[in-house]
């Protein structure tokens, strides 16, 4: 599981890369970081984790059915992933479950709160890895 989180968070983070040279003081940093105090606690990310859930739920019906997401190739290849009870839908809880996941992974001392230091640190862990995979194939 913490492999295909790492995987996730990976591809997030180069995808983010790709568009220009981020770092995590950069905006996506700030927008996670609601309350302006320099860093993401885990309730900042539920709260965008929630508006993102919500925002796809299209029907208002609770869950993501593969419908709602079936526009989006890289919404559907979460989804897959997403779906840890495998009934077709993800629900609240299954989509919480995997930011919970890239929270702990980001939050390296374990202190509840994600610094700009702890995301450039995994940032460039997984760029390192990311450059390594492309080295080895």
């Amino acid at each position: 599981m913490k492999i295909m989180v790492l995987g996730l968070c990976c591809g997030m983070l180069l995808a983010i890369s790709a568009i220009a040279d981020v770092r995590p003081q950069d905006a996506w940093f700030f927008a996670l970081d609601h309350n302006g105090d320099g860093g993401i606690s885990l309730n900042e990310l539920k709260a965008v984790r929630n508006e993102r859930f919500y925002l796809i739920d299209i029907n208002h019906d609770k869950v993501i059915s593969p419908n709602e997401v079936a526009g989006s190739t890289t919404w559907s290849q979460r989804f897959i992933r997403l779906d840890t009870n495998a009934n077709g839908f993800v629900n609240l809880a299954e989509f919480e479950t995997m930011a919970l996941n890239v929270f702990s992974l980001f939050d390296i001392n374990a202190d509840g709160q994600i610094t700009a230091h702890e995301a450039l640190k995994f940032q460039q862990k997984a760029m390192k890895q990311a450059s390594t995979r492309k080295v080895s194939k």
